[in-house]
């Protein structure tokens, strides 16, 4: 997941932290063949984290892309040296906390609908 700093191989779009919560939820709740269905959860706890993601942390800057949220263009390297001497980190850091925080209830929340279809069933 590495990779998805700087908006996905430094690219500037999308947040990596925003994209690796998506990731991970499609892994936690997608298919394992490609002849099976995705689970419905999939898609609502996937579209859940996300809104909350562009409401509660990337709202400030209207915009989901790394670029728009740290102020960097990512090829150009003296941009980027600058983001990592200055305060740039700590609100990647921050960013990353919230979406960390975001991702944990999202998955809580989900983890116990699951619990209770299964126990219905």
């Amino acid at each position: 997941m590495a990779s998805f700093g700087g908006g996905i191989a430094s690219s500037g779009g999308p947040c990596g932290a925003m994209t690796g919560g998506i990731a991970l939820l499609g892994s936690w709740l997608g298919k394992e063949h490609p002849e099976e269905k995705d689970s419905i959860f999939m898609w609502k706890a996937s579209s859940e984290f996300y809104k909350r993601f562009q409401s509660e942390v990337a709202s400030r800057w209207e915009s989901v892309n790394c670029s728009d949220i740290t102020g960097v263009n990512w090829r150009d390297r003296e941009q980027a040296k600058a983001f990592y001497k200055g305060q740039g980190r700590m609100v990647c850091a921050e960013n990353t906390g919230k979406a960390g925080r975001l991702l944990g209830e999202v998955i809580q929340k989900y983890l116990l609908k699951i619990q209770e279809e299964g126990s219905s069933s």
